[in-house]
């Protein structure tokens, strides 16, 4: 049933496919094996089951309890959840792509080192690659990828070309295609993984070096909307309340202390995305 109900919203995914133009190309780098339309579909079908029974159920509960707004509520909520949900589901492959890539980059520098070591102590190219197929994890994936593909007949050239093809980050491309143009030309591939090397490294300590430099401000908004800002706020409803009179109840302090918690969770996640993957 499922999979006739995703045939027929084939031809509503392929109209929807101009929303997201690079979902061929995220479902390949996030190594998710379907066509962008077939995907679309299942997007499309995962996101009704989310954005109708989220909103029905707002809508009848507000008729059971005769509320307008709730009512009201629900009706806006079925097309937008639904929206989003599909949104979210379309482009689940981008940030996929994004989380492998920041894996590859952390672990990369560390495997063509290893490599290095290899190719300098006089192993082939092929066995130094084999000894990195375990123990770095995203990095070593792809290099298994490659190690199969050579063992299948494929050339060197060829397998590593392909590897750029289908992987998402700009700094793997970018150090293959040294390693390839290194092989074809029949130059020393032990001082082109060590400028690979080498230039990985300076990078990841500038990143490091950035991302020190921008924790400043981040702490200094953190200082005045987590510390001095439920301080001084409180001590003002205080203040305000003794000459109005007014009562401040714990429903006030309820939902200072809840927006707080809310403010301390998004601001560690915003911390955590601007963090550079790099080894200790």
């Amino acid at each position: 049933m499922e999979l006739n109900s995703e045939k027929l919203l084939l031809p509503l995914a392929q109209k929807s496919h101009k929303a997201v133009p690079q979902l061929e190309r995220d479902l390949m780098t996030a190594r998710i094996d379907q066509e962008p339309e077939e995907y679309l579909s299942d997007a499309i079908s995962k996101s009704f089951k989310v954005g109708i029974p989220s909103g029905l159920s707002l809508l009848f509960a507000g008729y059971n309890i005769s509320n307008q707004t709730m009512m009201l509520m629900g009706a806006a909520a079925l097309p937008l959840l639904t929206i989003m949900a599909f949104l979210t589901f379309a482009n689940y492959p981008k940030i996929q792509t994004n989380k492998r890539t920041r894996k590859l980059e952390k672990d990369l520098p560390y495997a063509l080192r290893d490599m290095l070591i290899e190719v300098k102590s006089g192993i082939p190219l092929y066995d130094a690659m084999q000894t990195v197929t375990e123990g770095y994890g995203e990095a070593s994936e792809e290099f298994q990828r490659i190690v199969r593909d050579i063992d299948g007949g494929k050339s060197m050239v060829k397998a590593l070309e392909e590897s750029i093809v289908r992987n998402p980050s700009e700094e793997y491309r970018r150090a293959m295609w040294q390693l390839n143009n290194s092989i074809k030309s029949g130059t020393d591939v032990a001082l082109a993984l060590d400028s690979i090397v080498d230039s990985i490294i300076k990078k990841q300590k500038l990143q490091i070096k950035k991302y020190g430099k921008e924790l400043n401000p981040y702490i200094l908004i953190y200082l005045l909307i987590a510390v001095i800002g439920p301080s001084l706020g409180i001590t003002g409803l205080i203040v305000i309340s003794s000459f109005t009179g007014t009562k401040v109840g714990t429903t006030t302090y309820a939902g200072i202390l809840g927006g707080m918690i809310v403010f301390q969770l998004f601001f560690l996640n915003l911390i955590k995305s601007k963090r550079p993957e790099v080894k200790a």
